[in-house]
């Protein structure tokens, strides 16, 4: 088969590209042909490619007709879609469809129903726009803290969600709690198919060799992700304090907005190592005690804590969303008040007072999230001709 894959990067990296890079590697190891047209948000930083930056968020024509073009003169056989906002569009979409050929969209997020994409305000769950309307974000500037910048993604959303840009094709969400919430608000404003709604959990792909053994594994634990807000950085940070000389060593590993904070902390068992490649951030999650998965809203699927699990490490989630529903206490893992630090801490002890059987962690998630399954269903929402390979 010939596969055109779309998406637009975030001027951050994030689970989103992994994912995309993850997908694109499986369906060319298995042979397809992997065409792809990817975008970056970067390119409209500066100049005039940031002032028209709002109009082509809502509809890029330039895109849509790149996206025509290379169906109809590469024989495309089946379009993936990951993430259009904001240089994209939704127009990539209606583009796709106009060309006859299976449409799948992987929804990442909660971005249909909230222009944030992840229901949290002011450091809580918020489901306003998804039960009241897109205008609820207007009035909080919800997209960034901008009115302005807020305006564009709901004009985005409310003018796509008019039209049924998102009827007619497979949507792909990657847990059961991202799908019920969806279902839930798609009854208030019908913005998809239901029926073509269907959990397919993100590829997750670490290393297979042996596990390392819990008792020999270093004193340390892993926080992993961007260094913002809702992924509970501070929250961590303040943790750490608490546990002060007894803590284990704590290794941040990403790049963000609280990053110069959470450095002039100067806490002496905390430690940043960086934006990692991928394979670097699993050597060092293979050898920790845990990973730290702190985040304050529901996330989409949580890959940090799915990564570690796979290669044994046990995972203490906040105990929210699909961060909290990733971890069984007690066999992978422990759970804590989101947002608390000194929960945080007492779990840290608890942790540190527990024995784990790495091996049967990896190997349950492992099953779990196979990449052979996942390229099945993908095949399945690919189409008929693409199920019949895998028949």
């Amino acid at each position: 088969m010939k596969i055109l894959l779309i998406h637009c990067h975030y001027r951050l990296p994030g689970g989103e590209d992994a994912v995309f890079a993850a997908e694109r590697a499986l369906l060319e190891q298995h042979g397809h042909t992997v065409v792809v047209y990817e975008r970056s948000n970067e390119e409209a930083a500066h100049g005039a490619a940031k002032a028209l930056l709002p109009f082509r968020a809502v509809w890029n024509r330039r895109a849509a007709r790149d996206v025509r073009n290379i169906i109809e003169q590469q024989h495309i056989d089946a379009v993936h879609i990951h993430n259009t906002l904001l240089l994209l569009s939704p127009a990539v979409v209606r583009a796709a469809k106009k060309c006859g050929v299976p449409v799948v969209l992987t929804l990442h997020n909660f971005r249909l129903f909230c222009p944030n994409g992840i229901l949290l305000r002011d450091g809580r769950v918020c489901e306003d726009c998804p039960h009241h309307g897109l205008h609820c974000a207007l009035r909080h500037r919800c997209y960034r803290g901008s009115r302005a910048q807020t305006l564009v993604v709901v004009a985005a959303y409310w003018l796509h969600r008019v039209l049924g840009t998102w009827r007619g094709i497979a949507i792909t969400t990657p847990t059961e709690f991202d799908r019920e919430k969806l279902l839930e608000f798609n009854k208030i404003h019908p913005t998809f198919d239901e029926n073509r709604l269907v959990v397919k959990p993100n590829p997750v792909t670490v290393p297979t060799g042996p596990v390392t053994p819990w008792e020999e594994r270093k004193r340390q634990f892993v926080f992993a992700g961007r260094l913002e807000e809702l992924k509970g950085l501070r929250t961590v940070i303040e943790a750490w304090r608490i546990l002060g000389r007894d803590a284990p060593l704590l290794l941040v590993a990403g790049d963000g907005p609280l990053a110069d904070w959470a450095k002039a902390q100067n806490l002496p068992k905390v430690q940043f190592v960086g934006q990692l490649p991928r394979d670097a951030l699993h050597r060092l999650m293979a050898e920790s005690r845990a990973v730290v998965a702190a985040s304050l809203c529901y996330e989409s699927f949580a890959l940090v804590p799915a990564e570690a699990h796979a290669l044994g490490t046990p995972v203490l989630a906040s105990g929210i969303g699909n961060v909290g529903a990733s971890v069984r206490p007690g066999f992978d893992g422990l759970r804590f008040a989101p947002g608390d630090p000194a929960a945080l801490a007492g779990a840290v002890r608890a942790m540190s007072a527990m024995q784990f059987d790495c091996t049967a962690i990896a190997n349950a998630t492992r099953r779990r999230f196979s990449a052979e399954e996942n390229y099945k269903t993908l095949l399945k929402l690919y189409g008929r001709r693409a199920a019949e390979e895998v028949s």
